[in-house]
């Protein structure tokens, strides 16, 4: 079953006198791109928990928001970094001195400036909130997986029905190449008798015929077309991780389309050829978001 990168999930755990909420936000790109942001400065604990989403997830760009509660006091673990305070207070008020701003700077004020109050938590603690988090980040890992498959099953459908249709024009177009012989040997004939106004020679007619019919087939690539949608549709049943090796065979079977159309001097044929290439760009706008 094939996943899609769009997707979204919440999930909340609590443990002793800790409570962690994570939200997982993803959408599609190339290779994984993923941002952690956890409020209150658990810079470790950030760390550890990008790198235990990287272990998990494949691809998309991916936005995890990480709140972490104390549930009860666990000592004192906020701390004013009076460096930090000092200088923030010395700056703004020669601002305030600067352009004879009336205000001073107030403990509300200082309070919000960054890294002014910082949590010193003990290892011991801080372990028990990585445990406590490590389950909130595995039921949003899950919830999201559920909600790309959900995805990904709406995106298979589209995809079935394209690729029927692709089907069809592959045996359209077989069966459109057993009268090209004929096709092509009425083309000359009549080219010929309009250009030199004679009658034309039959051995001639028939040589140039069959030169014109070898630059022209077109059975290679309507099998390798057909190979190509085969194993298409054996990597959207079989597989979960399949999106680059779906955009290759889109471009494979765009080129086929491509040299089908540019070899063919029949317009059912080069008809066909077009719809197969805007079937196959519609497919493959549909593979970009696919994991």
């Amino acid at each position: 079953m094939i996943r899609s990168m769009t997707g979204f999930a919440r999930s909340e755990a609590e443990c002793e006198f800790v409570a962690c909420s994570v939200e997982l936000k993803s959408v599609n790109a190339k290779h994984l791109n993923l941002e952690v942001n956890i409020s209150g400065g658990f810079t470790e604990i950030e760390v550890k928990a990008s790198r235990y989403l990287r272990e998990r997830l494949r691809r998309g760009t991916v936005r995890a928001y990480v709140e972490i509660y104390f549930s009860q006091s666990v000592g004192d673990i906020i701390k004013p970094d009076l460096g930090v305070a000092s200088a923030y207070y010395n700056a703004l008020n020669e601002l305030a001195d600067k352009f004879r701003i009336p205000d001073r700077i107030s403990l509300d004020t200082l309070s919000k400036m960054k890294d002014v109050l910082k949590y010193r938590i003990s290892p011991s603690v801080n372990e028990k909130i990585w445990e406590c988090l490590k389950i909130a980040l595995d039921k949003a890992i899950a919830l999201l997986n559920d909600d790309r498959e959900r995805e990904g099953k709406n995106l298979e459908k589209a995809l079935f029905s394209y690729l029927e249709r692709l089907e069809d024009i592959a045996k359209e177009l077989h069966s459109k190449t057993k009268d090209l012989l004929e096709y092509y040997r009425e083309l000359l004939r009549k080219r010929i008798s309009e250009v030199l106004e004679i009658d034309v020679d039959k051995n001639r007619l028939e040589q140039e015929v069959a030169i014109l019919a070898e630059r022209a087939d077109i059975s290679e690539e309507i099998v390798r077309l057909e190979s190509h949608i085969s194993a298409f549709k054996k990597l959207i049943e079989n597989e979960n991780e399949c999106g680059v090796q779906l955009d290759f065979l889109c471009q494979e079977m765009h080129r086929e389309f491509s040299t089908i159309a540019a070899k063919s001097k029949k317009t059912e044929i080069t008809s066909l050829s077009i719809e197969g290439r805007t079937l196959v760009n519609k497919i493959r706008e549909q593979v970009q978001n696919i994991e």
